[in-house]
């Protein structure tokens, strides 16, 4: 194998990784809506960064955000969730004493791309991937439920 074929091997193999993120953060995305009920705020697909936010009425948290990062053959997540505080009252607290109520619940997993993408591009292992973001989301509820009572 000649220097020309091992860049362009180097090359496909980038773009192969690249595409694996892209496949993850949009079954992360379907999973966020389809089986936990979250509506999408906001979605940006980035190159190597994609950011989620999403909304969920009868949720404790006011929203939840998604960043997802390709560093490698990873993909990190962070979750973070933004408690719901009493509305008018907790509005009328923020004004008058110039602080802000907002918290945030915060949670960080790193997934290897190829656990859950193949070299083909199909998604794999699905259910073990639902089940990681039904636990993690379940967590960060439950924690903002803790805090709000």
């Amino acid at each position: 194998m000649g220097l020309f074929d091992k860049v362009i091997d180097f090359i496909n193999k980038q773009r192969i990784k690249a595409e694996k993120d892209n496949i993850l953060v949009s079954a992360i995305n379907q999973i966020m809506q389809e089986d936990l009920g979250w509506r999408p705020k906001k979605l940006s697909f980035g190159v190597d960064k994609h950011e989620l936010e999403y909304y969920k009425p009868d949720s404790p948290l006011s929203e939840l955000d998604i960043e997802a990062e390709r560093s490698g053959g990873k993909l990190y997540l962070k979750f973070e969730g933004e408690l719901k505080f009493g509305g008018a009252l907790g509005s009328l607290l923020e004004d008058l004493f110039d602080v802000d109520l907002e918290k945030e619940i915060k949670y960080h997993i790193v997934l290897n791309l190829s656990d859950f993408v193949n070299d083909n591009l199909e998604l794999i292992n699905e259910e073990e991937l639902r089940r990681i973001l039904v636990s993690y989301v379940a967590s960060i509820e439950e924690r903002a439920k803790n805090y709000i009572s």
